[in-house]
């Protein structure tokens, strides 16, 4: 799913990975902040500010425990 996508779906409460990531990482949105599968947060413009180049436009997809 694409980055847009992927946001909407967190924004639910699902959890999402992205290809990048290792089999057990995820990430979802509470209080308007991502919070990751380790409890770090931080603010979507933060984490997509060092993700500029166009692997992150896509490539993201629900998390499957």
């Amino acid at each position: 799913m694409s980055k847009d996508e992927a946001i909407k779906e967190m924004q639910k409460g699902n959890k999402v990975t992205h290809e990048h990531f290792s089999s057990n990482e995820w990430m979802t949105i509470r209080s308007k902040k991502i919070v990751f599968e380790d409890g770090v947060k931080c603010y979507p413009e933060t984490f997509f500010a060092f993700r500029t180049d166009s692997s992150w436009d896509n490539g993201y997809s629900l998390f499957e425990n």
